[in-house]
């Protein structure tokens, strides 16, 4: 009964605080209020909030954990210049073992808007589904009244969690998948980039050269955004992509500096709008752009 109950609760959150939420494509991301509620009546539930240490420590959610991006990415130099690459399914593992989290442990995860959606996209790839993201992050969230507190994370558990055997999901692009979508009408790339990065203004730290991915469609990630950071309806969002030619039908690799913006452009077309090829171009900028340093591919400036 209790949980019938629950499960009624978190169904009304998703209809009644002024935004429909089944009008998704997927169930993972969910409501303020209604991660709320999954957090305060779920013994199985494992808070991560992917912000910097500081502001995590500055205020929480009593009994979250802190994840953040040395924490996403590879212990070791393997990818050698490209930085902010993915971590291995056994570093994800270890991290995720800290909190305690089990094959049964429901993932809610928040942060400023972004970086979770970094954190979502490589734990799906490796195979994750029990995961949600709070829409808008953990200022959304804090305005329900949820319990806050200062100080560090909760402490360390004993997890057991392993990913499955089977394959990484088809959802990570490699360098050569880029080159061999140029010209090619079945697949699109998107750039989610800034605009002063996408025509050559700005290059940020990592990066050895300047512009865009030729031929790439630029759709600066914070479009899909409204105001609080919570991201526009199902409609908009349609109309926002299909206006640009990244249409359900095509092949879609976004990229940014380090896949962190394309990831969150990934989890929209993938989750909420249900495009069933979406492909996530980890080294993104930083590996084009020492590709083009070395004469390998080429960059253009966009308009």
């Amino acid at each position: 009964m209790k949980k019938s109950l629950i499960l009624g609760s978190l169904l009304l959150s998703m209809v009644v605080f002024g935004k429909d939420y089944t009008q998704y494509k997927s169930d993972k991301l969910i409501s303020p209020e209604a991660a709320k509620q999954l957090i305060e009546n779920n013994k199985n539930v494992v808070v991560i909030d992917v912000r910097p240490e500081a502001k995590f420590t500055l205020n929480n959610v009593e009994g979250s954990y802190n994840m953040w991006r040395p924490d996403m990415e590879p212990k070791d130099k393997r990818y050698g210049e490209i930085g902010g690459m993915r971590a291995s399914r056994e570093e994800m593992e270890a991290e995720l073992n800290k909190m305690g989290v089990t094959k049964d442990s429901t993932l809610v995860l928040i942060g400023e808007g972004l970086d979770e959606y970094r954190l979502w996209w490589i734990l799906d790839l490796y195979g994750m589904e029990n995961v949600k993201i709070v829409d808008g992050g953990y200022a959304t969230l804090k305005e329900t009244g949820i319990k806050t507190r200062f100080g560090k994370e909760a402490p360390e558990k004993a997890g057991n969690y392993k990913f499955t055997d089977a394959p990484d999901k088809n959802t990570l692009a490699t360098m050569k998948d880029m080159e061999e979508a140029f010209g090619n009408p079945s697949e699109v790339i998107v750039d989610t980039r800034t605009k002063k990065e996408n025509n050559g203004e700005d290059m940020k730290k990592g990066a050895v050269a300047k512009g865009k991915i030729p031929g790439s469609v630029f759709l600066e990630w914070t479009q899909t955004l409204n105001g609080d950071k919570t991201i526009k309806s199902y409609d908009e969002l349609v109309e926002l992509y299909t206006s640009k030619g990244v249409t359900p039908d095509k092949e879609v690799l976004p990229y940014c500096q380090s896949a962190v913006r394309s990831a969150h452009t990934t989890f929209v077309l993938k989750e909420l709008l249900g495009y069933s090829n979406v492909k996530n171009y980890d080294g993104s900028w930083i590996e084009w752009s020492h590709g083009v340093k070395d004469g390998k591919v080429k960059a253009e400036i966009g308009e």
